[in-house]
């Protein structure tokens, strides 16, 4: 009887995998590194030297994780400016460390915020 196969295991399996750890020469030194990284590598070097398939793939990639950065950046502001607002709104029902989460929060991810 054949196995079935979930979509979860699969991806599980992809994930697992690509931390196997393959052998490469970098400036003259043998390391080990996780093969999903030894393919990043190797798409960059194909990129670099001019393979447009390669450069369209890289492209993509970054494209990729460019907006998952930017989309988690939005999150993080979007929840501060919650946070911001319930301390303005009730300033007595917030806790001195809930403000001073905030305010270090904001101090992050703003540089020229100024307390």
């Amino acid at each position: 009887m054949p196995r079935k196969i979930h979509p979860d295991h699969l991806r599980n399996d992809f994930f697992e995998i690509s931390e196997t750890l393959v052998p490469i020469i970098e400036n003259g030194q043998r390391k080990l590194i996780p093969a999903s990284l030894a393919i990043d590598k190797q798409l960059l070097l194909k990129a670099a030297s001019g393979d447009l398939k390669a450069i369209l793939e890289w492209n993509k990639m970054r494209d990729k994780h460019t907006l998952q950065y930017v989309n988690t950046q939005r999150a993080c502001m979007e929840q501060l400016h919650k946070s911001e607002e319930i301390v303005r709104k009730y300033p007595e029902d917030v806790t001195d460390d809930y403000k001073l989460m905030t305010r270090r929060l904001r101090a992050l991810t703003d540089p020229d915020y100024l307390p």
